[in-house]
């Protein structure tokens, strides 16, 4: 599809939608105004943390955390932080959070993934920068800024302001995921920001390209090898 575009000249924007989120931009603000600072994008969903629910969760997402879950984080990475393979100077997995496990899902094939894990990047362009993902953490993400070793910023999906609409939300489709409810902003935005770029010609600021989003896939895939070797007993 990119060689197709390219070809045809074609933009293709993608939906990332945590590229347009006011977390994420809240965060990378302070962070560029605060020099010396670390910051770390936090992804939480709600599956209970038995077998049985994360081996569902395991089939049913079985191109993994990573291709999947921790996915929007990883564009974060591509879009603003330099990453790519190429780029990578060093990956390195939290093992005291991290968890890697098999599991059968409801067909009764094993299935192994990732329920949580925590890892830091950094570049050979000098940025470093974290992500943690965890499939029973709550519903609420975050992005959280740190110098030396202590917080000092964090801003959360759904903020206060936010939560009105989760509510309204989740009485007028009672049963879907809560993420659904608190992105749905997010995905308003990104949108009304292509759709202003198709009519208008408008920049659609911060909308990941499929640019972003093949270089995000190869992350994905290169993580997913390194991570499983740093956590392997």
């Amino acid at each position: 599809m990119k060689e197709a575009a390219a070809k045809a000249g074609v933009t293709v924007k993608m939906g990332y939608n945590k590229n347009v989120c006011k977390y994420v931009r809240n965060a990378r603000e302070y962070a560029a105004k605060n020099p010396g600072t670390h910051v770390t994008f936090v992804s939480n969903n709600t599956y209970e943390n038995t077998p049985e629910s994360l081996g569902e969760c395991f089939e049913r997402n079985c191109e993994g955390m990573l291709k999947n879950m921790a996915i929007h984080e990883l564009a974060l990475l591509a879009s603003f932080y330099d990453v790519t393979v190429e780029n990578i100077a060093s990956v390195k997995a939290d093992k005291e959070f991290s968890s890697c496990q098999t599991l059968k899902g409801p067909s009764g094939k094993e299935f192994t993934d990732f329920d949580k894990i925590k890892f830091t990047i950094t570049t050979k362009t000098d940025k470093t920068v974290s992500v943690q993902a965890d499939r029973c953490g709550g519903d609420t993400s975050y992005a959280m800024v740190e110098k030396d070793g202590k917080e000092v910023f964090r801003h959360s999906m759904p903020d206060d302001d936010d939560q009105a609409n989760v509510e309204r939300l989740e009485k007028k489709y009672p049963g879907a995921m809560p993420y659904f409810f608190s992105q749905d902003p997010d995905y308003q935005t990104v949108k009304e920001r292509v759709s202003n770029n198709c009519a208008n010609g408008v920049e659609a600021e911060g909308v990941a390209t499929i640019d972003i989003a093949v270089e995000t896939l190869r992350v994905a895939e290169y993580l997913k090898k390194e991570l499983e070797n740093q956590l392997a007993p």
